[in-house]
C-alpha cells in the first residue's frame, strides 16, 4: 500500500504540481498571505532556475519552506547598495518590486556553482528572512518553481 501511495503521490505531483498556501507577507505585492499558487516541484530536474522565477525554498538549517525570487545565479557578485539591486556591477530593473530597499543597506554575495541568492518582493518588511539572513541557497534547496497563481 505504501508504494501505490507513493507511486499516486509522485503521479499527481508530475502531472498537476503541489498547491500551496503562502503564509506570510514576504512576497507582497506580487502574492499575499493566504494566497494560492501552483509549485511544480520536478520542474528543474531538466531545466535551471532562471533569474526572477519565484520559488519555493527550504534553506539548510531552516524548519519551513517558504517563498521567494531568485535574483542571483550561479557565478554571479550580486549586491544591494544606494537601494538597488546591482549583479555583476549592473543595476537590474525590478519591476515586481512595490518600493525600493533603503540606500543604507549594503550586501554582497558572491556565489559558486549551484548557489543562487533569493530575495522576497517585499524587502522592506520586519522580520523577512531571505538571502540577507542565510545567504546563498544551494541548488538542492530550492524545492521548484511556482507556476501560476490560483487565486
Amino acid at each position: 500500500m505504501r508504494l501505490l501511495n507513493r507511486f499516486w503521490r509522485n503521479l499527481t505531483e508530475r502531472a498537476l504540481g503541489v498547491v500551496i498556501t503562502v503564509t506570510n507577507i514576504s512576497m507582497e505585492p506580487t502574492f499575499s498571505e493566504g494566497a494560492r499558487a501552483k509549485l511544480e516541484p520536478r520542474r528543474y530536474r531538466n531545466a535551471k532556475p532562471r533569474r526572477f522565477d519565484v520559488v519555493v525554498v527550504r534553506p539548510l538549517g531552516v524548519d519551513r519552506e517558504d517563498i521567494k525570487r531568485i535574483v542571483g545565479l550561479p557565478g554571479e557578485l550580486v549586491e544591494i547598495r544606494d537601494g538597488e539591486l546591482w549583479i555583476d556591477g549592473e543595476v537590474v530593473n525590478e519591476p515586481h518590486i512595490a518600493e525600493h530597499m533603503p540606500s543604507n543597506w549594503l550586501h554582497t554575495w558572491g556565489t559558486r556553482d549551484h548557489e543562487y541568492i533569493v530575495l522576497g518582493d517585499n524587502r522592506a518588511a520586519p522580520g523577512i528572512t531571505d538571502s540577507r539572513r542565510y545567504g546563498p541557497l544551494n541548488a538542492d534547496a530550492v524545492i521548484g518553481p511556482i507556476t501560476r497563481r490560483l487565486n
